[in-house]
Order: C-alpha cells, then structure tokens, then sequence
C-alpha cells in the first residue's frame, strides 16, 4: 500500500544535504560521547544508529526494501545492530552519515522520478520522496537527541519539519493503518480529523473503531475536529520528544470544530514502533 505525500521532490532532496551536513559537523564536536541520549543509549549509539538507519533508507531506495514482515519487529532489529556494531569513533561515524546520505542523494538523483519504492515493512511501498523524508526525520530527531545530550544547541527549520510531517509521518501512518493504532485507546472511537501543518501541507486521519486511514489533503466529508499544528512541536510530540501540554499551551497545536476535545486524544491513539 502507498501513501503519495505531497511535498516538494527538490526541497526534501536540499533538505537532506543540508541536515546531513550539519548532523555530521555536530557529531564531530561532540564531547560526550558516553551520555545518555534516548532510553538506554549512549550519544555514541544513537550516532551508530543513525548512521545504520540512512544506510537501510538508502538500500530500501535501491530496491532493497521489505526486509521486516511487522513494523513491531523494528525496535529489535535496530537494537541488535546497535549492541553488535564495534565502531565507536564518532568521527568515522559521521563520515559515514554524510557518505551514506550522498549515496542516497545519488540513487534519487538517477531515478526516473518520485518512484515507488519496498519500504522496510513488507506491504508498505513509500515514493523516494517519502524515503527522503525518512532520511530528513532521521537526521533531524536524532541530530537533536545528540546535541542535547551532549549539551549542544540543536534547532529544526519549520520547512524541514513540514517535510517530515507531509512525506514520512503521513506516509508511514498510511501505509501502516490499523498496525499503528492503540486499540485499548482507540476502542469505540469513530472520528475524521482534518490536520494543517503550519507552512506545509494538510491530511485527513480517519479512525474507526480501531481502523486508521490518514490521506493527503482535505477531507471530503464532516470533520469532528481541525487541528492546526506547528510541524516541529507535532514532529517531536509524536516520537514521545515532548508532552503535548506545553505545545497546547503556547497555541502550537490548536484544535477546534464539532468535538475539539478529541485534539487531546489524538496523540494516545496512535503507536510508537
């Protein structure tokens, strides 16, 4: 199943040079290299498995996709990776990042177009420009993992936050549907949400009674409640990066319509893998 974003093939593809860039210079800065960064890993391991993580994207953009028959079996196979990896030389590392993201750039770069491409979960197809937006919500979530860690400053450009929203959130909760859904949570739940990305594009989440389908673009029939969210405070609330309490509070995510109180349940129906 595809979920065609709507984002721009040539920003995402500036997006990802830029961000890796960046990422690579600030790991080659870091000076705490043993701190804890996300769960139980160190900076160290999250910089292993970022760079893990853009070889797999890029090797999924050359046609290796379809590796993983649940997207629950992700979090295991990435921590093997971690725990098996030796190199630990964060300068090496981030040469790596920045080999692995041109290499990617350089696949995109000569394909025919935004083509279909085998995500990581078997059934899952992505454009390569929802592949690219994996490669940017990589860079960018855990570019900001480490250099908080590290106790370095870290910011994401609104654009680069659309993009990641608009071709892989979208992307993925389209193509993954039901897998991603809380069902205790979710139970009895029937409800359309229209969604508006701040300086990007919008989406249409449909859950029903365990079921969920998110579309690009406007929904067709009645919305139960709008939401207008800022694309970096949503990103980083939907990989658990922040509660949402403090975003509702600066008027980042703003909900309204027949049921806006469903703007508060949005985030504890859906899964993290």
């Amino acid at each position: 199943m595809r979920t065609a974003p709507l984002v721009d093939w040539d920003a995402a593809q500036a997006a990802v040079a830029a961000t890796a860039g960046r990422v690579s210079a600030m790991v080659r800065s870091v000076t705490h290299p043993d701190a804890p960064a996300v769960g139980t890993w160190t900076v160290a391991e999250v910089t292993v498995h970022l760079s893990h993580s853009l070889d797999a994207i890029t090797a999924m953009a050359k046609g290796g996709g379809g590796l993983l028959d649940d997207v629950w079996g992700l979090a295991n196979l990435t921590a093997a990776l971690v725990a098996s990896e030796e190199e630990r030389d964060l300068g090496k590392l981030a040469d790596r990042i920045a080999a692995s993201a041109r290499a990617l750039l350089d696949v995109v770069g000569r394909a025919g177009g935004d083509e279909g491409r085998a995500w990581i979960v078997q059934g899952v197809e992505f454009n390569l420009s929802s592949l690219l937006c994996h490669a940017l919500n990589e860079l960018v979530v855990h570019g900001r993992d480490i250099a908080l860690a590290d106790g370095q400053k870290w910011t994401i450009p609104r654009s680069e936050a659309a993009l990641v929203v608009d071709g892989f959130l979208v992307a993925s909760l389209g193509g993954l549907g039901r897998a991603m859904v809380d069902q205790d949570k979710a139970r009895g739940v029937t409800a359309t949400y229209d969604i508006k990305v701040r300086g990007g594009g919008r989406a249409s989440w449909r859950f029903d009674n365990g079921d969920l389908s998110v579309t690009p673009g406007p929904p067709t029939g009645r919305v139960d409640c709008h939401l207008s969210v800022d694309p970096e405070a949503f990103l980083l609330v939907a990989w658990g990066r922040l509660r949402q309490g403090g975003p509702i509070a600066k008027g980042q995510l703003l909900a309204w319509g027949r049921k806006p109180w469903l703007g508060l349940k949005l985030r504890s129906m859906v899964r993290n893998p």
